[in-house]
């Protein structure tokens, strides 16, 4: 009879244990990014890569072979480079959270699977291949997009010019969002919507694209969107938006990714099963005697 009630006990543990929602299952923590710095080297004549932020001496470099064995999808990649190089022409078989052009010599050319954010900064050029979800060109930089692009801002120099625009930007895909930006106080110059495929051309920070290919006005969906927000009275703040106070750091500038309540769970997991097991073995004691 008392090896029946153990069994009893410790199955009853067991089902109030598992009962409790999120617990019979294993929330697995998301890996966080990775952050690629690519530079040419000139003693290999090839471009090289370090698992770091930014080129430095006291990490090792290593064959751009290794990176797209490695690289994994949200990862990040800095060019920098400064010197005289053979073309880039770097594919990756991965979804980038963040491709920045830092410093560039010549015209690089990166392959993804898609982008959450692509970075030019001022001086540099390069072409994406590759859906972008968010795209940043700063000051006198020359981006190419070959694939579509949801929202796209131009952001000026930061000198005293009441016109600093003067980044040259071609769009061979589509653009949903063009705003082109102050980057001394972040004001809007003008913004464009849905820009038909192939014909997003801008020169020296002009848009130069024919008016019947483009919108000023923003889709339907959002100008519908908006009276329903206005019947919020209790929301007094707009989003957050991302700031861009220095073109050298952008990139440094993302959330995190992986947190999760798998720990909350846990204990209060451990304090169920503690007290039913108590709850049972007292009554267990108070039957014997």
């Amino acid at each position: 009879m008392k090896r029946l009630k153990k069994f009893v006990t410790l199955f009853t543990l067991a089902a109030v244990c598992f009962a409790i929602p999120g617990l019979g299952k294993i929330t697995v923590k998301a890996a966080e990014p990775t952050t690629y710095v690519l530079n040419y080297s000139d003693s290999s004549s090839e471009w090289r890569y370090k698992e770091a932020s930014s080129w430095s001496a006291e990490v090792q470099d290593r064959e751009l072979y290794y990176l797209q064995q490695n690289i994994k999808d949200g990862d990040y990649i800095v060019i920098d480079n400064d010197v005289e190089n053979n073309a880039l022409a770097l594919k990756v078989s991965v979804r980038l959270g963040n491709l920045t052009f830092k410093n560039t010599v010549g015209v690089p050319v990166v392959y993804a699977n898609g982008y959450d954010s692509v970075y030019f900064l001022s001086g540099t050029s390069g072409a994406v291949n590759g859906d972008v979800s968010h795209a940043y060109v700063y000051g006198d930089a020359k981006a190419n997009f070959n694939s579509n692009v949801d929202t796209l801002e131009m952001i000026g120099l930061t000198d005293d010019k009441s016109n600093n625009l003067h980044a040259t930007i071609n769009g061979v895909g589509t653009v949903n969002h063009l705003i082109a930006k102050d980057n001394r106080d972040q004001s809007v110059f003008y913004e464009a919507y849905s820009f038909a495929a192939g014909k997003l051309a801008i020169e020296d920070g002009s848009l130069k694209t024919e008016a019947k290919y483009y919108s000023t006005t923003a889709p339907a969906a959002a100008a519908e969107a908006a009276p329903a927000a206005t019947e919020q009275p209790t929301q007094t703040t707009a989003p957050a938006q991302a700031t861009q106070n220095s073109t050298s750091s952008e990139y440094d500038n993302v959330p995190k990714t992986g947190e999760n309540s798998a720990m909350f769970w846990l204990l209060g997991a451990a304090v169920v099963c503690i007290t039913g097991g108590y709850t049972i073995r007292r009554k267990n004691v108070q039957e014997a005697e």
